[in-house]
C-alpha cells in the first residue's frame, strides 16, 4: 500500500514530472523514492565497489599517485550511494516537496493567473532543453568511458580498471577475474554511479533555480501595482505576502533535502588539485588520461554551478525587500502600508543555501575554495617535482 501511495502521488505530479524531466524519471525508475528494495539491488554493486577499492587503496597505501586517483574515483561513488541513501532516507520529504511545488501550479490555473502561468512554461522549456543537453554530455563520457574500458578488456590499450580494486585472498587481475571486474565496471556501475551523480545535481540545479524564478516573479508582481487601484493592490499585496511565506519555506525545503548533498561536493573538491597534478604526470595511456580529466572537469564545473546558482538565490532573495519598497506604497491607504514592513523586516534575513549547514553557499567562499586548493595545488607540485628529481 506504501508503495501504491508514492508511486499514486508521483504520478499525479504533472508539474513536476515536466520541471525535473529526465532527473526525475530516472530517479523514480532506479527506485529512490517509493521502491527502496529494487534500488538496493542497483547499489549493491556500487557499494561493493567502494569497499574493495578503499581496501586496494589502503594495500596501495605506498604509491601517492595511484592513492590520489584512485581515492578520487571512490569519492565520486562513495558521494553517489551516500546521496542515493539520503533520498531513499527523506522520501516523504522529498515527494511533499514535489507537492508543494505542484500545488503552486494548480493554484496559479485555479486563479487564472495567465501571466505567471507563460513565464512557468517557458521556464520549464528552457531547464528541459538545458537538462537534455546535461544528459547528452553524461551519455558521450559514459559511452567514451565504457568504449575504452572494454578495449582494454579485449586487450586493446592500457590494462587498467576504471577503478583499483582488492579482495583479500583473491587476485582480481587474473584472469577471468580481470575481464569480469572489468565489463562489470564499464557496463554496469559505470552507468548506474554517473547517472545517478548527475541526476541529484539536475534535481538540486533545478529546484535551486526554480526557487529564484518564485523570487523574480514575485519581484515583478511588486514592481507591477502601480496602476492598480487600491482595492486591487490591497488583494495583490496580501497575495504577495503569502507568496513571500511559500518561498521562506521552500527554502527550508531546500536546506533539509540538499543541503548534505552540497557538502560532499565541497569535500570532493578540496581533491580536485591533487587530482590534476597526479594524472598530468602519471605514464598513462592517453585514452585513460582523457578519461579521468573528464570525470575531475565535471566536478569541477558541478560544483561552480551549484554555488554560482545558490549565490543568485541569496542575491534574489534580498532583492525582495527593494521590490517592495519601490511600489508607491507612500499613496497607498493604511491597511496597505501595513503589509510593506513586514515584506521588508522578512527580506533582511539572506535565504542562504548551505553546505552542511556549515558554510554558507556563495561565491565568495568558493573563491576561497579556489584559493586554498591552488595553494594546496602549489604545495603539492613542488613537493612532487621535487620528488621526482
Amino acid at each position: 500500500y506504501k508503495i501504491f501511495f508514492f508511486f499514486l502521488v508521483l504520478y499525479k505530479m504533472q508539474f513536476c514530472s515536466e520541471l525535473f524531466n529526465w532527473s526525475l524519471a530516472f530517479m523514480r525508475r532506479i527506485g529512490y523514492f517509493d521502491q527502496h528494495r529494487l534500488a538496493l539491488l542497483y547499489l549493491i554493486s556500487p557499494i561493493f565497489l567502494c569497499l574493495t577499492a578503499y581496501y586496494r587503496t589502503y594495500v596501495i597505501r605506498n604509491d601517492f599517485d595511484e592513492v590520489i586517483v584512485n581515492l578520487f574515483k571512490i569519492s565520486g561513488a562513495t558521494t553517489t550511494t551516500v546521496r542515493a541513501f539520503i533520498v531513499m532516507y527523506k522520501a516523504k520529504k522529498f515527494l511533499s516537496f514535489f507537492e508543494s511545488i505542484d500545488e503552486w501550479y494548480q493554484e496559479l490555473q485555479r486563479e487564472d493567473d495567465d501571466v505567471t502561468l507563460k513565464k512557468a512554461h517557458e521556464y520549464t522549456q528552457k531547464i528541459k532543453k538545458t537538462s537534455k543537453t546535461v544528459l547528452i554530455l553524461a551519455g558521450i563520457t559514459l559511452f567514451y568511458i565504457a568504449f575504452i574500458q572494454l578495449l582494454a578488456t579485449v586487450g586493446v590499450g592500457y590494462k587498467k580498471l576504471l577503478v583499483d580494486v582488492a579482495f583479500p585472498g583473491v587476485d582480481l587481475y587474473e584472469s577471468p577475474l580481470w575481464e569480469m571486474m572489468s565489463i562489470l565496471q564499464s557496463l554496469w556501475i559505470a552507468p548506474i554511479v554517473l547517472f545517478s551523480y548527475v541526476s541529484y545535481l539536475c534535481l538540486t540545479l533545478i529546484a535551486i533555480a526554480f526557487g529564484i524564478f518564485l523570487m523574480k516573479n514575485l519581484q515583478t508582481k511588486l514592481e507591477g501595482m502601480n496602476e492598480k487601484t487600491d482595492e486591487e493592490a490591497l488583494k495583490f499585496i496580501k497575495k504577495c505576502v503569502k507568496d513571500h511565506v511559500m518561498i521562506i519555506k521552500y527554502h527550508q525545503d531546500l536546506e533539509v533535502l540538499f543541503s548534505v548533498g552540497s557538502f560532499a561536493d565541497v569535500c570532493i573538491f578540496a581533491i580536485i588539485p591533487c587530482v590534476i597534478i597526479v594524472i598530468s604526470t602519471m605514464d598513462h595511456d592517453m585514452s585513460l588520461l582523457i578519461a579521468d580529466i573528464q570525470l575531475s572537469l565535471i566536478v569541477m564545473i558541478s560544483t561552480f554551478i551549484i554555488f554560482w546558482v545558490a549565490n543568485n538565490f541569496c542575491y534574489e532573495s534580498e532583492n525582495i525587500a527593494k521590490a517592495a519598497y519601490n511600489c508607491n506604497w507612500e499613496s497607498r491607504n493604511k491597511e496597505f502600508r501595513k503589509y510593506i514592513p513586514l515584506i521588508i523586516m522578512a527580506s533582511q534575513r539572506q535565504l542562504q543555501l548551505t553546505a552542511g549547514g556549515l558554510k554558507p553557499l556563495n561565491m565568495e567562499f568558493f573563491l576561497t575554495m579556489v584559493r586554498c586548493t591552488y595553494s594546496l595545488f602549489t604545495v603539492l607540485f613542488t613537493m612532487k617535482t621535487e620528488g621526482d628529481s
